[in-house]
């Protein structure tokens, strides 16, 4: 099978939960099917990046095209501008003359059995291109997580900006969702969200995973009252988890374990987050690291504070893989077959979550139990290697699809 597959970056280097699952999943593939990778250049992407990607068999094209940065009067001029737009401000950023021409130009130079759209909003470029089998993914439903941003925000202007973006969003994976063979999503959870929009014979699901030759359990070596979070953070979300974490339920943590430290692990730190945490002698920022590893190793409970998102969390699934016990809110653990005692701690209120991280600091005992479920949950469900073939036959399903109409 010859497969076309456009996205908005290379998914090196891997440090973000798109990128791994992007990668994880195409690099089984290239073993059997022609796959061509076509994306956007800009100021981060790499020689190497583009070799590595070859090296995995997937022949790989970029287009010049300059990614906004998310800082400075330019970016809020967009925001500002994008009021008038009938599209929410990440998918008119999105937008690329540049990639809608590569395409058609790739398109005639070999002709290929299906387009696979690796984000929703690159949608956007690819209306005149979809006549044939194609399918897109839904790393999250992006409207939900508008939803859950309005539900959470108390500034008035803010919540109202949010709200029509909310709104658009909701409009655009409509139309978006329509526009291909099939969507992929990552959980049940999605899938029926996007049933409300689709027929259910047109949605699958294709989980999130894990390297679990990667990510193994190392003799334990942890800190004692010892905490990280790992996440890409310059993604809201996660940002927002620790802003809530911080503001909310540290202060309850230290002043039952005031020798409780924290490891905030993950790229580009927003400069919000960096002033909070700035005097802060128990919280460490880390920035971006080459392995999260090693602070995995080091902690004793892993926390996952979200109040927003969708999809599900390949987050977990590393520290499940690696033994080590979660506390999480639900939203946290979104999307994953995972039961309350046995996988994790669930808490969603700050008193209860600073009483689910003081039991686990207590109780050697439960992070074991829990460390162990949590990895023979991943060993048995969420390995790439399954979920590759998954894929596969999602692409198979809409090659046969489309013959039969």
């Amino acid at each position: 099978m010859k497969v076309l597959v456009i996205d908005e970056e290379i998914p090196f280097p891997m440090n973000s939960g798109k990128r791994l699952r992007t990668l994880n999943l195409l690099k089984p593939l290239a073993n059997r099917h022609e796959i061509t990778f076509l994306c956007r250049y800009h100021e981060n992407t790499d020689k190497p990046d583009v070799q590595a990607m070859e090296q995995c068999g997937i022949r790989t094209r970029v287009v010049p095209h300059p990614i906004r940065k998310k800082v400075g009067l330019k970016f809020y001029s967009a925001l500002l501008a994008n009021l008038a737009s009938k599209d929410p401000y990440s998918v008119t950023s999105h937008y690329s003359k540049q990639m809608m021409e590569a395409t058609a130009q790739i398109r005639t130079e070999r002709p290929y059995d299906l387009i696979h759209c690796e984000w929703t909003p690159y949608a956007v470029n690819l209306k005149s291109f979809l006549s044939g089998p194609s399918v897109v993914v839904a790393h999250n439903v992006e409207s939900l997580i508008w939803q859950r941003y309005f539900e959470v925000e108390s500034n008035l202007l803010k919540k109202a900006y949010i709200y029509l973006q909310w709104k658009k969003m909701e409009r655009f994976e409509s139309m978006a969702f329509q526009m291909f063979t099939q969507t992929i999503a990552v959980s049940d959870q999605d899938r029926q969200a996007i049933e409300q929009w689709i027929p259910r014979d047109r949605v699958s699901v294709v989980e999130n995973g894990v390297d679990v030759s990667y990510f193994q359990p190392s003799s334990d070596s942890s800190k004692p009252f010892s905490l990280v979070f790992t996440g890409a953070m310059d993604w809201r979300p996660n940002v927002d988890a620790m802003f809530y974490f911080l503001d909310e339920i540290w202060a309850r943590v230290l002043r039952d374990y005031p020798q409780s430290t924290l490891t905030i692990v993950g790229r580009n730190p927003m400069t919000t987050l960096r002033d909070r945490v700035h005097n802060m002698a128990s919280v460490n920022l880390t920035g971006t690291v080459d392995d999260v590893r090693p602070y995995l190793n080091a902690a004793q409970v892993y926390i996952v504070p979200l109040r927003v998102g969708g999809g599900s969390r390949l987050k977990i699934l590393e520290a499940f893989a690696m033994g080590m016990p979660v506390v999480s809110t639900s939203v946290g653990a979104e999307g994953l077959c995972v039961a309350q005692g046995q996988h994790v701690l669930f808490a969603n209120d700050p008193p209860d979550f600073a009483e689910a991280i003081g039991k686990l600091f207590n109780d050697q005992l439960l992070r074991k139990q829990l460390g162990e479920e949590g990895q023979r949950l991943v060993h048995e469900h969420y390995r790439w290697e399954s979920l590759a073939g998954r894929l596969e036959e999602v692409w198979e399903k809409t090659l046969e699809s489309k013959r039969s109409e």
